[in-house]
């Protein structure tokens, strides 16, 4: 028995907990400039809005096959070498991305961004999970608050270096990337590949392939919704009449709310559960998004739109661990499927963008909140596979 708890439990030292927090940072100032930008990119590159708008698809494209590459990679080494690959091909995706002129090279050196954007995130968040339960709600809460922090530094970036500098803010997110490598040391990570529960609960995969499905056609839906408004906010602000910075601030100000969110979900999933946490969030989110198609109430809305979703994705993993114990599989295939809602989300709204205008945006969030809710809602229904 002793052998098997080493083999299953992850263990982050403090200062590789910092690292990863440091990690999540990067992630998600990736992840808040592509929208912020796009009129930028139009410019440059000569390109139409919605054209410009794949720019983020592209990114989860990468971010897929990045998912892939480090699944495969957790099960053959230790996952401290992963995460510093990882953050590597982030920092030369990112270097690359600022040196580019052509539109096509540069989507290519987006695509190697995502990569590593993929790999982070999948590695992250499975071994977070895979650490000692006490605690374990903390440790998955406080590090994915990194991700909000990054996410808001990303547009007061662009704000202060102005958005036809964004190879500056590329070079800055590379150097950040190449520091992620270093701090990633000090995680006790075995690979995944003899793992005991998990052959336990691979024996039980007719139980847990509806729960696997349904979590899984929940977090496509869950990462389309977030992608898809983060991305496409600042763009619908300025369409409303308002400046550019001032979109920069309200997309700022959706990832400030995110940060917030989930810098108080450890205390405030003591009084709920993730449950009532990932159904309640989904719920205001709907609301959110429906007011936001005023163009004067979506600069507010769009800030409590991040708080309220902020907890969805970290309550949303508890909740399937709950169920499916020491199912790490069944976790790398969410984030791994996941990643194709970075494709959807997006690639819808530049759809719907092109046919009906930017008016559109929040119309289409506020139907991926909805039926990410009742995905959610029908999970209900399980009960743990350790009560089976």
């Amino acid at each position: 028995m002793p052998s098997t708890q080493v083999t299953t439990e992850v263990y982050f030292r403090p200062s590789a907990l910092a690292g990863a927090t440091s990690s999540f940072v990067l992630m998600g100032a990736v992840a808040s400039i592509y929208g912020p930008l796009l009129n930028a990119f139009s410019h440059r590159f000569n390109e139409s809005i919605p054209t410009v708008g794949l720019v983020i698809s592209v990114n989860f494209v990468g971010a897929f096959l990045g998912v892939l590459l480090g699944w495969i990679g957790v099960k053959r080494v230790a996952g401290g070498i992963v995460l510093a690959a990882a953050a590597a091909c982030m920092a030369v995706g990112a270097l690359a991305s600022a040196l580019m002129h052509s539109w096509i090279l540069f989507l290519v050196a987006v695509f190697v961004v995502g990569l590593g954007f993929g790999g982070l995130d999948f590695c992250l968040n499975t071994l977070l999970t895979r650490t000692s339960e006490q605690g374990r709600a903390l440790r998955l809460n406080a590090a994915n608050a990194g991700y909000g922090v990054g996410a808001v530094l990303g547009p007061l970036l662009i704000i202060w270096l102005h958005p036809i500098n964004y190879q500056t803010i590329f070079v800055i997110i590379s150097a950040a990337g190449l520091i992620a490598t270093a701090l990633n040391h000090g995680v006790h990570a075995p690979a995944l590949g003899g793992e005991a529960n998990q052959r336990r609960i691979s024996m039980r995969k007719t139980e847990r392939r509806p729960i696997l499905i349904t979590f899984v056609i929940a977090y496509v839906l869950y990462v389309s919704m977030e992608t898809s408004s983060s991305g496409w906010m600042a763009t619908q602000v300025h369409d409303a009449g308002y400046s550019e910075s001032i979109g920069s601030l309200v997309t700022a100000g959706f990832w400030a709310g995110f940060a917030i969110g989930r810098g108080f979900g450890t205390p405030v999933y003591h009084w709920l559960s993730d449950k009532i946490l990932v159904l309640g969030g989904l719920a205001l989110a709907t609301i959110l998004c429906v007011l936001a198609y005023s163009g004067s109430l979506a600069p507010y809305a769009y800030p409590m739109l991040g708080l309220t979703i902020a907890l969805v994705f970290p309550m949303g993993l508890l909740w399937y661990t709950e169920l499916c114990p020491s199912d790490s599989d069944g976790i790398a295939l969410m984030i791994l499927f996941m990643m194709a809602g970075g494709i959807l989300g997006p690639g819808l709204e530049s759809l719907m963008v092109s046919d009906f205008g930017v008016r559109v945006v929040p119309i289409v969030v506020a139907s991926l909140a909805l039926a990410d809710f009742a995905v959610f809602a029908s999970a209900l229904r399980f009960k743990s596979l350790d009560e089976n």
